[in-house]
């Protein structure tokens, strides 16, 4: 048996494209074609090669959107078969929640699609979710169907700091139970708050070093500003320090830069001869 080991963009960060006993590696990135696009249905169906930034640029007018936020390079196939998430697992969870169905290559050669595209309540197995995140050990995938979501209108990027961890994560739990427009959360702790000064990935900010909360809002422009009052009103609960409200583009991807940056930030500090392992795809 010679291991075949499916190829995208290779930008995980835990080896899944590495062949520790040889094989073949079958490079699909040049399978990129938008195969169907329905937009009444709100799904897509698309060959693995496909960048999603790419994609959600073509399909951006019709108010539509892949909601996944994984590397910047990743493909649709990398995305199925790690079960890719991202910052925006808050709202939209991930992969295997956006596949409706799959083009498998099985490892004798025959070829199977895992569902149909029609949406139902039906028995049978969950292969969707057999294939989405294996890795391209069952099979390689050579099209996808997904669903799509609503592109929010509104937006607005919030960030404060607290005196401990357990006040940002107290902070954080009464958000979500208050059923606020949360779009990302992302608590770092003072240790990476300080990295981010140390290596200047922010755009020249200087951060307070103290446990930060990066929060997202998305939604109708009245809900999205009754949210900024309640995370206000949250986080002078706790004592929250500096807290920054930003709704223009260029501020957010400015805040959210330090966020996007942590884990180069580290890289670029650690000692020699350690070892970073990512738990997330």
């Amino acid at each position: 048996m010679v291991p075949m080991v499916p190829y995208g963009a290779g930008s995980s960060v835990e080896g899944n494209v590495s062949t520790p006993y040889s094989g073949i590696t079958i490079d699909l990135s040049q399978m990129n074609r938008i195969l169907e696009f329905n937009s009444e249905d709100m799904d897509i169906a698309v060959e693995p090669g496909v960048n999603w930034v790419q994609l959600n640029e073509e399909i951006k007018s019709s108010g539509l959107f892949l909601p996944l936020d994984p590397s910047p390079t990743a493909l649709v196939g990398g995305m199925v078969a790690t079960n890719c998430s991202g910052t925006n697992a808050m709202r939209y969870g991930t992969m295997k929640d956006w596949v409706l169905s799959l083009t498998v290559v099985l490892a004798d050669g025959s070829v199977i699609k895992t569902r149909r595209r029609a949406r139902k309540t039906s028995a049978g197995y969950n292969l969707n979710a057999l294939f989405t995140g294996s890795e391209g050990t069952l099979g390689i995938v050579t099209q996808a169907t997904l669903k799509l979501a609503v592109l929010p209108v509104h937006f607005a990027v919030v960030t404060t700091a607290f005196d401990t961890v357990k006040d940002a994560a107290s902070a954080a739990s009464i958000m979500i139970r208050k059923g606020l427009s949360l779009a990302a959360l992302e608590l770092m702790d003072e240790t990476q708050m300080k990295v981010i000064n140390q290596t200047a990935r922010s755009g020249g900010k200087a951060w307070l070093e103290k446990p930060t909360l990066f929060i997202k809002l998305s939604g109708m422009e009245g809900t999205v500003q009754d949210s900024i009052k309640q995370v206000e009103t949250i986080c002078k609960e706790f004592d929250s320090d500096n807290l920054q409200v930003v709704q223009l583009e260029q501020d957010m991807n400015n805040l959210w830069s330090a966020r996007k940056q942590a884990l180069w930030s580290m890289l670029a500090v650690r000692p020699e001869g350690t070892e970073i392992r990512s738990t997330q795809a």
